[in-house]
């Protein structure tokens, strides 16, 4: 039901109403009865007529009351309450707006009734709307506002619970734009011109934190009635699994809060979802990032639709730099289409890689960049259990051709061949991966460093032979499962001769592995050709651990396991259960997918050392440096225009120094510069994106917004249901209309007089 509102003049003038009735009632008084024949003529003709008469004298004394009251409530300037109006009381009451500006928010895709606009330019008229009507209404109104981005997941210096001191509600406010204050016409522009220069962030920010904050600041202990504003675009992501966030809203409902939620997304025309494509992932596929080597990388863009979308062209830029682009042939709807490029660097030090799609419904997630730090060679240890050494005919020689064929195919890769107690001497964190070619034994000091090095993110390769002992395996590296080697070992054994002949089945057998997916297929003749001879035998009876991870990647002809991995900490353990000489096997000797298994391996165990380091928007960006090399002053350039912030080293919890820029607030790449004590320059880049799930424009729905609130009572609104202009929240001035209204009344006033009084009929003049 509509209300309305009045100014107080209103009660003063009612009174007035009355007067026609007054004046009617004076006149009847001053009646006096005179006898006259001719009125008992006029008195017969009077009853008559009696009850037309009556009529009319009724209907013109309401005309005359209309009239008064009209012109009462013209001066009183009512105005038609709104939904929105109606919810805003009279006394003291405390409002928290909490204003979603999660990148989502920048949707462009679909037209509502307040125009082609962002969601966020909804959002950002709502609660100009809200503060207008808030100044508009009797009784003290205070109102706090705050943008979902400026609050943690834990709400900043929020309390767990709805009700406290009024000292804990002031120190909630920390992070909100406007602290709670009594709203005032000055307070409404202000907070015009705060949204005026706002625009959704890159952040992929969620509703538990702001809710969180407002907990601490409603119900403070001051009597005052609450009402919290959620205005969102309520993605289905950010409310599929919000318990905690329901929770906090049924905190603060059983508390007596009014909660309620305004809806700022427009929904498509055809019903569908909102055409938003997200460039997902860009990042290392395989190689070495070495100067002159053919490094693969791989983008992914994903389909937020419920309908497939061809022919996606997407444009690459290196080091700012335009580069042919690629394009994906489909992306079936909601899932994700994949495309491989080569990049060919040509010096070294850090570059940055950026892939954008075309523009769509959503601007923020159509770009990602990835930060390469390219060196000149990549150092790989290569530890030889033969003490002679081996020559051309040993474990080593095979595995440093594979991994360095030479000048004619670079790869990026430079082998180190040291004997077992290097391990222990070397810094292994400076090698990329490490490969144990049948070594006999490791004393302690070295299986720590292997082990410490794996766990932190190391790869390591076991190949077995002639001087593995299984029973020295067993106790020093594997553990009972809780050391470096992945399976226990019975000993070696022959692979038996197939009884079925030259039709056998070959020797090797692929597993599903992204190592050796390249010879996956029926017959591969590449893997026909290798023959194994020999192999360590796993113990009989073992059963891995389903937490292990242990997975195949090779097995043998017989159903035993040739090459096998396990994660180790961070890192990763693959163990090969022949030799890498052709000693008990002939796959090293002239066999091409030698050298492509033994590439995709090593790229395989150093892709956590290489994987590009991707950082999202609000994670801090930091450089560690060294007190005996470096200099304590850092410059970063921010994008997109590379504004210098100066940062000064301090001691980190983790050892060392480290220079931090707390906050990321835009995508893109980050560089720092710094000296080190010698005068040369340091630099390093950082990739920072935006979070790709936040590109997923399912709505949750009224219905399933109910079942994730159930218990919550809560009020929901579209924001085009609250109208575009200001004067709807505040209410519809009516002036104008009673004014019209006014002017009909007093001329149907003015016919109806007329028609009842008496008019004498015009003297026709004689003719002579």
């Amino acid at each position: 039901m509509p209300t309305f509102d009045f100014l107080p003049l209103l009660w003063w003038g009612l009174p007035f109403v009355a007067a026609p009735v007054i004046i009617h009632l004076i006149n009847l008084l001053r009646h006096r009865k005179v006898p006259w024949a001719a009125m008992e003529f006029l008195l017969a003709s009077q009853r008559k007529y009696r009850t037309q008469v009556l009529l009319k004298q009724l209907l013109l004394l309401l005309l005359r009351v209309a009239a008064v009251l009209g012109i009462v409530l013209a001066l009183a300037q009512p105005r038609w309450k709104s939904a929105l109006g109606r919810m805003l009381g009279g006394a003291r009451t405390e409002h928290v707006v909490l204003l979603d500006d999660s990148y989502s928010m920048g949707d462009l895709s679909a037209e509502g009734r307040l125009g082609d606009t962002r969601c966020f330019d909804r959002g950002r008229l709502v609660v100009e709307r809200i503060c207008t009507e808030l100044a508009a209404v009797q009784g003290q109104q205070e109102v706090a506002i705050g943008r979902f981005s400026a609050f943690d997941e834990k709400g900043s210096a929020a309390v767990d619970r709805p009700a406290g001191t009024a000292v804990e509600a002031q120190a909630a406010q920390q992070g909100f734009d406007i602290r709670l204050q009594p709203v005032t016409p000055r307070l409404v522009q202000e907070v015009r011109d705060d949204l005026a220069g706002r625009s959704p962030s890159a952040v992929a920010s969620g509703p538990r934190g702001a809710v969180a904050a407002a907990a601490g600041v409603l119900g403070g202990g001051t009597g005052a009635a609450n009402v919290i504003w959620l205005i969102s675009d309520f993605r289905f992501k950010d409310w599929k699994a919000a318990d905690e966030t329901a929770g906090l809203l049924r905190q603060l409902s059983d508390a007596g809060c009014e909660v309620r939620l305004v809806d700022c997304a427009a929904e498509g025309g055809d019903g569908r979802q909102p055409g938003n494509l997200t460039v997902e992932r860009l990042e290392m596929a395989g190689g070495v990032p070495a100067t002159g080597v053919l490094v693969p990388l791989e983008v992914a863009v994903r389909n937020n639709t419920d309908r497939p979308v061809r022919d996606v062209a997407v444009e690459l830029r290196e080091d700012a730099l335009g580069r042919p682009g690629v394009r994906i042939a489909e992306i079936p709807a909601g899932g994700v289409g994949t495309q491989r490029f080569d990049v060919r660097f040509t010096k070294s030090g850090p570059h940055l890689v950026e892939a954008t799609i075309p523009a769509d419904a959503v601007a923020a997630d159509n770009t990602r960049t990835m930060a390469v730090d390219v060196v000149d060679r990549v150092d790989v240890l290569l530890i030889d259990g033969d003490p002679t050494g081996g020559g051309r005919a040993g474990d080593a020689f095979y595995v440093a051709t594979a991994l360095a064929p030479g000048a004619g195919a670079p790869t990026g890769l430079r082998p180190r061949i040291e004997p077992p107690r290097s391990l222990a001497t070397l810094d292994l964190a400076s090698f990329d991966c490490i490969w144990l070619l049948d070594v006999e034994r490791l004393d302690p000091p070295e299986v720590a460093a292997l082990e410490a090095y794996a766990r932190a993110g190391g790869g390591v390769v076991f190949f077995t032979g002639p001087r593995t002992k299984a029973e020295v395996v067993n106790r020093m590296l594997h553990r009972g499962g809780d050391g470096l080697f992945p399976v226990p070992l019975a000993g070696p054994v022959d692979l038996l001769p197939d009884a079925a002949g030259a039709a056998a089945a070959p020797d090797v057998v692929v597993e599903e592995h992204p190592v050796v997916a390249v010879l996956s297929g029926q017959r591969n003749p590449l893997l026909d050709a290798v023959r194994i001879e020999r192999s360590m035998a796993v113990e009989r009876g073992f059963e891995p651990a389903a937490t292990s991870g242990l997975r195949r990647l090779l097995s043998l002809r017989s159903g035993g396991p040739l090459v096998v991995e396990r994660p180790y900490g961070d890192g990763m353990v693959v163990a090969v259960l022949s030799t890498a000489a052709p000693t008990w096997n002939n796959w090293a000797r002239g066999n091409p997918s030698w050298v492509v298994v033994m590439l995709e391996l090593e790229s395989h165990l150093a892709r956590t050392r290489r994987r590009a380091e991707s950082l999202e928007v609000g994670e801090p960006v930091s450089v560690r440096l060294d007190a005996a090399v470096d200099e304590i002053e850092v410059d970063i350039a921010v994008p997109p225009d590379g504004t210098l912030v100066h940062q000064t080293a301090e001691a980190s919890p983790a050892g060392g120094l480290e220079a931090t820029l707390a906050e990321t607030s835009v995508a893109g790449g980050y560089t720092a510069r710094w000296r080190r004590l010698d005068g040369t320059e340091r630099e390093r880049l950082f990739a920072v994106n935006v979070a790709a799930d936040e590109g997923q424009l399912e709505r949750i729905g009224r219905e399933r917004l109910d079942r994730v609130l159930a218990g919550v009572a809560f009020k929901y609104d579209r924001a085009e249901s609250l109208e575009p202009d200001t004067t709807t929240l505040a209410g519809v001035p009516l002036v104008k209309p009673l004014l019209y209204l006014l002017a009909a009344v007093l001329i149907l006033e003015q016919v109806l007089a007329y028609s009842a009084s008496y008019h004498a009929a015009p003297r026709r003049k004689s003719v002579a």
